[in-house]
C-alpha cells in the first residue's frame, strides 16, 4: 500500500468539498468509513456518520438546497503511513430543505474543521472523525418565499 501525503490529503479535502456542494450523493457517503463518527456544527454530541450523511442528504441535497463553500489553508499532520489528522478554517454558507417543508440559510463565515484520515483497504482516503465548530454563534433564518 502506497503512503499517504499531505499533498494527497489536501486534495481529498478539496475533493471532499466540492462533492459535498456539487451534491453528489453516493460519493458524499463513500468519503466515510462506515464506522466514522462525526460532531457536527450545531451538534451536542457525535453520532455516526452514516446518520449524519442520510441528515445532510435530505436538508442539502435537494434540487432546491445549495452550498458555498471557501476553504482556508489546510493544515495536515500525518500520524503514520495511513493516517492523517487535518485542521483548517473555512466559510460555509447553506439554504437547507427541513422535513417540514421550511427552508433555511445559514452563513458560517468561521468555521472550523479538523477531520482524521485513514487509508482503508483499496488505499482510498477516508474519513473515521470529523469535528465542525464556529468561531461565532451560527447565524440561521428561514427563507421565505412569495407567492
Amino acid at each position: 500500500m502506497e503512503q499517504i501525503s499531505a499533498h494527497k490529503v489536501r486534495e481529498r479535502i478539496q475533493h471532499f468539498w466540492t462533492v459535498f456542494s456539487d451534491k453528489a450523493k453516493s460519493e458524499f457517503e463513500a468519503m466515510y468509513l462506515p464506522s466514522a463518527t462525526v460532531f457536527a456544527v450545531d451538534g451536542r454530541r457525535s453520532e455516526l456518520a452514516r446518520l449524519m450523511v442520510v441528515r445532510r442528504t435530505r436538508e442539502l441535497m435537494s434540487e432546491s438546497s445549495a452550498v458555498m463553500v471557501k476553504l482556508g489553508f489546510i493544515n495536515v499532520q500525518l500520524l503514520g503511513p495511513d493516517m492523517a489528522v487535518t485542521s483548517y478554517p473555512l466559510s460555509l454558507s447553506t439554504t437547507r430543505n427541513m422535513p417540514n417543508g421550511r427552508r433555511y440559510r445559514a452563513e458560517i463565515p468561521y468555521l472550523r474543521a479538523t477531520q482524521v484520515f485513514v487509508s482503508d483497504a483499496d488505499g482510498q482516503l477516508r474519513i473515521i472523525h470529523e469535528h465542525l465548530s464556529s468561531a461565532e454563534p451560527v447565524a440561521v433564518q428561514e427563507v421565505v418565499t412569495r407567492n
